[in-house]
């Protein structure tokens, strides 16, 4: 089989092109075309000098280790070490997904495979790569944002898995208090069956007779707030009397209402929707709502 040298440079320039590209927009870093293309140049270059040479240490892992950090280098601008190891990383999983993809396409296509294959099939490895690392970075986003909490009212406690919901902003009309929103099934045992029911009951009639007027030492209260998808709503809320917030090794106790929704808030990561202004608080010392431990 014979091979052209400037097909064969072509075809490796185009191909580190779109890998640093894609290694760009994966990491979020600026995409400057021109060093983009130089980097390409370094690496396309290395092939032909690789092929032309025809020495063995020349595919060592080494040196192609060393031509691919030097692409990077080239290509991105360096932000220290840990920097450069995670765009190494992320430029070596979309080479060996591309790879794969390359090599599917070349067997299906019983060796007719065109260059218009192969950049649809590297944009379309992208766009796989881009789901993936949404993925893990929205898993360690919401991994940061959960919290363990625990509420008391009389003398029963309740711990549980509470999320900050940086949309959550709802207050309390009267004192100005934020509001956590918990799903009445994870606290029934501090509130007892009887408030279970009532609070249910007026979930589904919207009667406030029985929730209201029953004999109840639960500081009891009902707020209404306002949806985009629904409009005006009405939330049953509890004051507690203590809600203590850990977050690793740092605990603070906070003055909040608890609103109940009737329904499961999440499938299995948490019962409760905190606050933004939680995030906040744990970053103050002195603050009339926070208690530090």
């Amino acid at each position: 089989m014979v091979y052209y040298v400037e097909y064969v440079f072509v075809e490796n320039f185009i191909l580190d092109f779109i890998l640093l590209f894609i290694t760009g927009k994966l990491i979020k870093r600026q995409i400057i075309i021109k060093r983009l293309i130089a980097a390409s140049l370094v690496g396309a270059l290395y092939v032909i000098i690789a092929y032309c040479v025809g020495r063995e240490f020349m595919t060592f892992f080494i040196v192609k280790f060393s031509v691919s950090v030097l692409m990077i280098m080239i290509a991105f601008d360096s932000k220290g070490i840990l920097t450069n190891i995670r765009v190494i990383i992320c430029f070596y999983i979309a080479s060996l997904l591309m790879a794969g993809i390359i090599s599917a396409l070349y067997y299906f296509t019983y060796d007719k495979l065109t260059v218009n294959a192969i950049i649809m099939s590297m944009f379309t490895g992208y766009a796989a790569l881009h789901f993936f690392f949404k993925e893990i970075k929205d898993r360690i986003t919401r991994h940061n944002y959960i919290r363990r909490v625990t509420v008391t009212i009389g003398n029963k406690s309740k711990t549980f898995r509470g999320y900050i919901d940086t949309g959550n902003e709802l207050s309390d009309p009267v004192t100005g208090k934020p509001v956590m929103v918990v799903n009445i099934d994870c606290i029934r045992d501090i509130i007892g069956d009887d408030l279970y029911g009532r609070i249910t009951e007026f979930y589904e009639k919207k009667s406030y007779e029985n929730l209201l007027t029953a004999d109840n030492t639960i500081n009891l209260r009902v707020i209404k707030y306002k949806t985009i998808s629904k409009g005006s709503e009405t939330m049953v809320c509890i004051v507690p009397d203590e809600i203590e917030i850990i977050n690793d090794n740092k605990k603070i106790f906070i003055d909040a209402i608890m609103g109940i929704h009737p329904k499961r808030i999440s499938m299995n990561d948490y019962d409760a929707l905190l606050f933004k202004k939680l995030l906040d608080w744990e970053l103050e010392t002195e603050n009339d709502y926070v208690k530090s431990y």
